[in-house]
């Protein structure tokens, strides 16, 4: 059996269906699983795709295979590696592929990862016969949709490995990293790859993943409350061939029951695992495995408890969709305090950076009050703590910033990452590094 991943960069659940309803349809006909509380984990790709390959946070990572962004990833635990072991074929790709997830202000890999490798051709050719760049990709290569470019490749792989087992890991950027609505352009390419797949026998034998890393995370549409969330939950669909759901019956059925569940990139990378080797979905196994409860990920072949939370799914509280909050006025005392910790936060990262200008809080454009899922079992005599959810635009350089703020008995501080949620353009040239470039507004020179 093989198992091949297609991914969409940037695309929530709710923008799948209102950008590719014809995709979403067909993958219901085809009795796709769906996982509906599927939540991010970080800010971006990388940090979104590294769980789920890996199994590892960033942090993991660097502590075990990426000491530096000068370093490069061909020593890290990557799935394929495990694949390429177990007798499988592998295979890597993605469109736009300078800004790729391992090349994006990164070294990408020394030798080659996988036994087939998309990214030096697909660069050679966005490089030579790319064109309509509106943003940061090559919306076309020659007279093609860059995207119909990869899953051209991932069909000619997918289908010309003979019967041979693969492992397949793609993803396409290139419409929907940047554009809220241009994702729709792709909605009849998928149909008609998975129509192809389904034609040519291709699901029969193979375990086939549709996913996302993340919501859009700029525009118009991330000032809003809805935008927040959409950009937490991205979309995933794992379509099952029909032997496979009656061979082992009690793994599928916890698969279904998953689908209501909260999930995560961290569950997916276990998921992957299991199909290496079935051996674990059997029945028995599957009750043995029951009686572990490791921490952070859990196969989505193992009941995930309906009790769980982000804390326990390791989905920091600034990433977490499974609270209670309600609108508070941007003057408040409380915006307003949080509003300066943001900021200060930022001035804190760029602090060294002397091509960087300092950061005034301009506006308070929004804020709300949370309660998050870790403190919703904190027993009543401990001190109370408060989050809050502020957008800030800063000066100079107007750009929006988006964080949670906790207010506890040592003041206010942030939680986690600060996300940028609308774009800086060339407003951060004069820094390379791949996480202050998203806060850095570079001085005259």
């Amino acid at each position: 059996m093989s198992v091949l991943v297609v991914g969409v960069d940037a695309v929530s659940r709710l923008n799948f269906y209102r950008q590719m309803p014809e995709t979403a349809a067909f993958l219901k006909e085809l009795g796709a699983f769906e996982m509906l509380g599927y939540n991010k984990v970080e800010d971006n790709t990388f940090p979104n795709l590294v769980p789920v390959l890996t199994g590892l946070t960033e942090a993991e990572l660097k502590a075990t295979c990426w000491p530096s962004t000068s370093s490069v990833f061909d020593d890290c635990p990557f799935l394929w590696k495990r694949y390429s072991e177990a007798g499988f074929l592998t295979a890597y790709g993605e469109d736009a592929s300078w800004m790729g997830t391992f090349n994006y202000m990164k070294n990408g890999f020394h030798k080659q990862p996988t036994d087939f490798y998309l990214q030096i051709f697909n660069h050679v050719a966005e490089k030579e016969a790319g064109h309509e760049k509106r943003l940061n990709a090559n919306l076309c290569v020659g007279k093609r949709l860059n995207l119909d470019m990869l899953l051209g490749g991932v069909a000619s792989f997918a289908l010309g490995s003979l019967g041979a087992p693969f492992f397949g890991f793609f993803w396409g950027g290139s419409l929907s990293h940047d554009f809220l609505n241009l994702p729709r352009l792709g909605d009849k390419s998928h149909l008609k790859m998975l129509q192809l797949f389904k034609d040519q026998g291709l699901l029969e034998r193979t375990v086939f993943v549709l996913m996302s890393d993340h919501g859009i995370r700029w525009g118009g549409i991330r000032e809003t409350y809805q935008g927040y969330l959409e950009e937490r939950l991205p979309f995933l669909f794992l379509v099952l061939p029909q032997w496979f759901r009656e061979e082992f019956p009690t793994a599928v059925s916890y698969l279904r029951l998953n689908g209501r569940r909260l999930t995560t990139p961290f569950d997916l990378h276990e998921t992957l695992k299991d199909l290496v080797d079935l051996k674990g979905l059997r029945k028995n196994e599957i009750k043995k495995r029951m009686q572990s409860d490791t921490p952070g990920g859990r196969s989505l072949f193992l009941p995930i408890s309906d009790e769980r939370n982000c804390t326990s799914a390791r989905i920091a509280d600034n990433w977490c969709t499974c609270h209670q909050s309600e609108p508070l006025s941007a003057n408040s005392s409380g915006a307003v305090q949080a509003a300066r910790a943001l900021v200060g936060r930022l001035n804190a990262l760029l602090d060294g950076h002397r091509e960087c200008a300092r950061l005034d809080v301009g506006s308070v454009i929004s804020a709300r009050l949370e309660v998050p899922t870790s403190h919703l079992s904190a027993p009543k005599e401990t001190i109370p703590v408060k989050d809050y959810t502020v957008t800030v635009r800063t000066r100079p350089g107007g750009g929006l910033f988006e964080a949670t703020v906790r207010r506890d008995p040592g003041g206010y501080k942030v939680v986690g990452t600060v996300s940028r949620i609308n774009t800086y353009g060339d407003q951060s040239a004069c820094i390379a590094h791949y996480k202050l470039k998203l806060y850095c507004f570079c001085l005259p020179r």
